[in-house]
């Protein structure tokens, strides 16, 4: 790592480290609210007792607090939390502790309950904070796996059409690989780059053989959201027409605001590891209650049912659980409950309006910087944190993480074009971080 990139590590991970750390659920923020509900300030001494000396912007306290709880923070430049996200310390603690209390023994009766608990608890939570009935929640291990529910629930036939973009993730594309090779769909994209209009994209599209669309909610290659009214819209053309209307919300909850009935789709598939912080190997889906029946099961297993005979019958849970079955790891479960509920003690819109200011300084910063544009959308609610640098011509991305990575101590990313290279940015980046990888990206690019 060169001598200036170590020297702001120094200061920033020292200077936190000096700060007070409480667990966050169980601390009153200062900015915020106390468990009675007292009004706290931030006057200048306190916010000078938690600003890192040497950096050029005011650290508000209550960012300050968040970063001391999540050890990437400090120990990087990270702007990797659209690939995968950093857990606070009080999501990790909380694994451990449910897996130690757990295995005390898995099968008495007061431990089974307690731990059983933790599933509906957690549709319920999940549910409430992003605009669906627990009924309409099932727990799933990824985005990836909601994704192939959804895409196997249709009895697909030769010559079908899916809908997909030009900006998916592999994990919005190889199911329909797989089931192009199988059974003879046919795959047809549409643009999604920044710019384009949604609705004309697709009903340019649109056949009589389409039996799905199949979109990312904020794209993880060009950081484009879906407007909430546009995507209300689009779900309504296509029930009108028949056609299941899915989203990839990978990049979505506790990145942009996220409402899953106001989006007007009839199934969203997120995970718990990205921008909500959680464990690894969690995640949901979000089924309409309406379609329940017609999002028809590929997969199933003990749990997945509410009643069964050996003669050959049986009856589904009549919700959204349909879809999990067999082992589950709860203490990740939970994990992935505290993490949301660390991210709601925040405030996910303090969160959001926060990403969106550092992401204006981030446009800023770029368009300043000699040779460097910028991919993704600029003004909001197009935009989100996934902030997407265009490279100047020669400048190789994929080089550009690994010296990045090995010789600063920045985790960024490259994407699918490639001149394309990604900043995820969180809220418990800085200004400061972003200005010093937007100087760093451009260096190496000359």
């Amino acid at each position: 790592m060169n001598s200036s990139r170590r020297s702001f590590l120094r200061r920033s991970a020292g200077a936190l480290a000096l700060a007070p750390v409480v667990p966050v659920g169980r601390l009153a923020w200062l900015g915020g609210r106390d468990g009675a509900g007292a009004e706290h300030t931030t006057g200048p001494e306190a916010e000078a007792a938690l600003r890192p000396p040497g950096l050029t912007t005011p650290q508000e306290a209550w960012v300050a607090r968040a970063r001391a709880e999540i050890p990437a923070s400090t120990g990087s430049l990270y702007f990797q939390t659209g690939g995968i996200g950093p857990s606070p310390e009080a999501v990790i603690d909380h694994v451990r502790e449910r897996l130690a209390f757990q295995n005390e023994s898995p099968a008495e009766p007061r431990i089974a309950t307690d731990m059983g608990r933790i599933e509906p608890d957690l549709r319920a939570q999940l549910g409430r904070v992003f605009g669906a009935e627990a009924d309409e929640v099932a727990l799933t291990h990824s985005t990836s796996e909601g994704i192939s529910i959804v895409a196997w629930s249709l009895n697909w036939m030769p010559g079908d059409e899916v809908v997909i973009s030009n900006t998916e993730h592999p994990a919005n594309v190889i199911p329909w690989y797989v089931l192009r090779d199988r059974f003879g769909i046919v795959i047809r994209e549409i643009d999604l780059s920044t710019g384009t209009g949604l609705l004309d994209e697709v009903r340019r599209q649109l056949s009589d053989r389409t039996r799905m669309v199949s979109i990312s909610h904020v794209s993880r290659n060009n950081g484009r959201t879906l407007r909430t009214d546009e995507s209300a819209e689009l779900g309504a053309l296509l029930r009108s027409r028949g056609v299941r209307y899915h989203l990839d919300g990978a990049q979505g909850p506790g990145c942009v605001p996220t409402d899953f009935r106001a989006l007007g789709c009839d199934c969203y598939s997120t995970c718990g590891h990205k921008w909500l912080l959680g464990p690894k190997g969690t995640g949901a889906l979000f089924v309409r209650r309406e379609v329940l029946d017609e999002v028809r099961l590929s997969w199933a297993g003990s749990h997945s049912h509410a009643t069964m005979d050996y003669e050959g019958a049986y009856t589904l849970l009549p919700s959204a659980s349909r879809y999990e079955f067999g082992t589950r790891a709860l203490a990740d479960f939970a994990g992935f409950a505290r993490a949301v509920e660390w991210m709601e003690d925040i405030g996910l819109a303090r969160v959001e309006e926060r990403i969106q200011s550092l992401v204006d300084h981030a446009i800023e910063a770029a368009d300043g910087a000699d040779g460097l544009g910028v991919s993704s959308p600029r003004t909001r609610p197009d935009r989100s944190g996934v902030f997407v640098l265009e490279l100047p011509e020669g400048c190789d991305a994929t080089q550009l993480y690994n010296d990045l990575r090995e010789g600063d101590g920045i985790l960024a990313s490259p994407v699918r074009q490639p001149r394309d290279f990604r900043l995820s940015i969180h809220f418990f980046n800085t200004r400061d971080e972003i200005d010093a990888a937007i100087e760093a990206i451009a260096a190496r690019c000359r």
